[in-house]
């Protein structure tokens, strides 16, 4: 009895911690400086042709999708190829309260929705909102109510990422600027762009995985987003009550009065190392002997520096003995600040061996030392 009251004591307790946790705004997503310029070749309907890019040659062709919607989103690369801007929703608990796009003539009605990447599975429309018509070459704002956010699932070591998509439901042009470069695919991502995107868009609950990619495209949305981050001593956090108003600013307080005596200084916290990486996705794929792991920076600084991909390992109460680390690979990682990105490891032989015998392999993705180090679990997919 004694123990389930400390139990009960002290998840009522986190629960307080994690509701006084202060809500913070969080602006992502395109500059929207870029004009709305794509036009594919299927007259008014855009949704109807899907961009494909050979990987021989690198010409694009379009795709017939015979569909009438579609949804799209896009991730902006900076001068380092890392990315710099996308509509990921930060890792915490809210909601997305305001979208704007740029639109170019004739601009399709929309939707704007939230899709969950999570339990190895992209994408589930969990939100969406109602249909908005953008003001043609013009940047258009709207007040919305998605709730949406990224992180620890409710299963042990779950990951998950929400986004926000633009969902064209009508003829129109589309919020999407072609840089006119494509190809990066197959060579560097710096300063380009590459735009997700499916056909027809998804209905409330329903999933799809076919997704596509493009590069060279940015699609012209952005976002606010208020809600409470999570961090390392509230791994799930709670959505504030209201996000609508509890990210808008305080009223000023009142002057104080003059101080009757001088007051001192206080003394600076010590900063405490603080974990700097989370996994983007529970799995990685593997091509041509290298795995795709998608991590996310947690810092408020870039995160870099070397990781290890190694086979999981136990030990047993009885023997005691230290494990064998059977390594899978090792690679160098800088990621900016908050964001997520791709880092490929070549695979050693243990890890090509393992692959060769099954489709899956799970492995665990190690580095850091200290209060800084960080273990995270990966499954590999050949």
């Amino acid at each position: 009895m004694r123990t389930l009251v400390a139990l009960l004591l002290s998840s009522l307790l986190f629960a307080a911690g994690a509701q006084a946790q202060a809500p913070v705004l969080a602006t992502n997503g395109s500059t929207l400086a870029a004009p709305a310029n794509l036009a594919l070749p299927s007259g008014a309907n855009q949704c109807l042709a899907r961009p494909y890019i050979g990987p021989s040659d690198g010409t694009i062709t379009f795709i017939n999708t015979g569909a009438t919607t579609c949804m799209w989103w896009s991730t902006e690369y900076g001068p380092d190829a890392q990315p710099i801007a996308n509509t990921y929703v930060p890792r915490g608990a809210g909601a997305v309260t305001r979208v704007r796009v740029r639109s170019g003539d004739a601009p399709a009605p929309l939707r704007f929705a939230i899709v969950s990447s999570g339990s190895r599975l992209c994408c589930t429309a969990k939100q969406v909102s109602d249909q908005v018509q953008p003001t043609a070459n013009a940047v258009s704002e709207f007040a919305v109510n998605l709730p949406a956010g990224s992180g620890v699932g409710t299963q042990d070591g779950s990951q998950f990422n929400d986004i926000l998509v633009v969902v064209a439901v009508g003829p129109g042009s589309l919020p999407v600027n072609d840089r006119g470069r494509h190809g990066f695919l197959f060579g560097s991502a710096a300063n380009q762009a590459q735009a997700t995107f499916l056909h027809p868009a998804l209905a409330l609950g329903e999933s799809n995985t076919d997704v596509g990619i493009m590069d060279g495209y940015e699609v012209l949305l952005q976002y606010d987003w208020c809600g409470v981050p999570m961090t390392l001593g509230n791994a799930q956090p709670q959505a504030p009550a209201n996000p609508q108003t509890a990210c808008l600013p305080a009223p000023p307080a009142p002057a104080p009065p003059p101080p009757v005596a001088p007051v001192a200084a206080p003394t600076p916290a010590i900063p405490t190392a603080v974990v700097p990486l989370g996994a983007g996705s529970s799995s990685a794929v593997v091509r041509d002997g290298l795995a795709a792991l998608r991590l996310r920076c947690l810092l408020t600084t870039a995160c870099a520096g070397t990781l290890r991909l190694v086979a999981p390992t136990a030990t047993t109460a009885a023997k005691r003995k230290k494990p064998k680390v059977v390594s899978y690979g090792t690679a160098k990682y800088k990621i900016a600040a908050g964001k997520t990105a791709t880092v490929k490891v070549k695979l050693s032989k243990a890890a090509k061996s393992a692959l060769r015998k099954r489709k899956k392999v799970a492995a665990v993705v190690t580095g850091g030392t200290g209060a800084a180090a960080f273990r995270l679990k990966v499954t590999l997919r050949r």
